[in-house]
């Protein structure tokens, strides 16, 4: 297979945003340098952000909407933290992930119904990979813009910056504010990208995957579509049995590579689907129930609006990997095999073909943790956990009001 790469800006943006927080793979030791700087990097800034958001808590205990606030930053940076952690620990795994992805999705070898297909492909991709960046970057502008727009017009001793701090020092003041300033907004974006960057790339692998699948349906179908012409039957089941060859190793290569999708996510997707619901939640009371500026309630609008496209997205992605896996089985079935010839290779044909729909019986999935395969069902538990959990929150927040 052709292993020459194409360029287009779903890759781009995922290979740029995984370089800056260190985990894309290296080509060389130069390369293996910078990528071991920006992971410490990114580490650190975790590390401090966390520092901010601890220490925050600590002493403004007591405030329970701005504790509330505080949180929903904290579950971010938590959860950004441990993705990076993990796919860090498995990056060997992770870079032959990418490294098949080269080789086997991302050439320019396509021709007829295939070409079609990756160039439908290509569009979801790039349309996914678009929003995912604007919404990122219209929630972490605001992060910015708030306190700009709180500090205009007042006095030097007055300003605050983007996070609390709890300094023994005039943090007000210049040098500091602008030291301080710089490093939180630089903390902010690279936490952004590490939060973004892993399932972005996860949803573009799972839609070329599912369009692998699709790929293989249509090859498998055309294999009958000469059936009919064909004068020597006996002379093409040797062919046919060729062809079908191929098809099954493409299937059994797609089946290995979602196993090891499976192996390097399942703990990311976890820790997401677990954090979810209480992220969305804190962040529509913040929105509906709280007396907030109107740059920190669009700063929880575009996150909530980001945070609902980007899992209905994933959760599509994952739910067309379990139905196009599927339909190989079904594309199996639906050709002609029981018309050929008891030769030997018609039997291996009909032993071959017997085989492939039983694998397709158990459709290739992204699970959370083991627990349960993620599928467009599980953007709707999620939406529905979210609704019960603002219910409680609305209700703990009253209690806490009347007292």
């Amino acid at each position: 297979m052709c292993t020459a790469q194409y360029s287009d800006i779903s890759i781009t943006l995922s290979q740029f945003m995984l370089k800056i927080v260190g985990i894309w793979m290296s080509a060389n030791d130069a390369e293996r340098r910078h990528r071991k700087f920006a992971m410490a990097y990114t580490i650190g800034l975790h590390i401090f952000s966390l520092y901010i958001n601890f220490t925050d808590i600590y002493y403004s205990w007591g405030d329970f909407n701005y504790c509330i606030y505080v949180i929903s930053t904290l579950l971010f940076i938590v959860l950004s933290f441990f993705k990076i952690t993990v796919l860090y620990t498995l990056k060997t795994e992770y870079q032959n992930i990418i490294l098949y992805a080269q080789k086997n999705f991302w050439h320019l070898k396509y021709n007829g119904n295939d070409k079609i297909l990756f160039m439908e492909c290509r569009k979801f991709c790039k349309l996914w990979a678009i929003t995912a960046c604007f919404f990122m970057q219209a929630s972490l502008s605001f992060y910015v813009i708030t306190p700009l727009y709180a500090n205009y017009g007042k006095n030097k001793s007055e300003r605050i910056l983007p996070f609390q701090m709890w300094l023994d020092i005039p943090m007000s003041m210049t040098p500091y504010y602008e030291i301080l300033f710089t490093i939180q907004v630089v903390s902010v974006q690279q936490i952004g990208m590490s939060f973004t960057c892993n399932d972005s790339f996860l949803c573009i692998l799972n839609t070329h995957v599912a369009y692998q699948f699709r790929m293989l349906q249509c090859r498998i179908c055309n294999l009958w579509k000469i059936i009919a012409e064909q004068k020597n039957k006996i002379d093409y089941t040797e062919k046919y049995y060729t062809a079908l060859k191929e098809c099954i190793r493409q299937h059994q290569s797609l089946i290995k590579f979602c196993d090891k999708l499976q192996n390097v996510y399942t703990l990311p997707i976890f820790a997401h689907v677990v954090v979810f619901s209480l992220l969305m939640c804190i962040e529509a009371y913040e929105i509906l129930l709280t007396d907030v500026p109107i740059t920190t309630r669009l700063t929880f609008i575009f996150t909530v609006i980001g945070n609902f496209i980007h899992i209905v997205f994933f959760t599509y992605s994952c739910h067309g990997l379990i139905e196009e896996s599927t339909n190989v089985g079904v594309a199996t079935y639906t050709g002609w095999w029981t018309t050929l010839p008891m030769t030997e290779a018609g039997k291996m044909i009909r032993k071959d073909v017997n085989i492939m729909m039983m694998k397709s019986i158990r459709p290739c999935c992204l699970t959370a943790g083991g627990f349960f395969p993620v599928s467009l069902e599980t953007s709707t538990a999620l939406l529905s956990s979210t609704f019960s959990y603002f219910t409680l929150i609305r209700e703990s927040s009253t209690r806490i009001e009347g007292n």
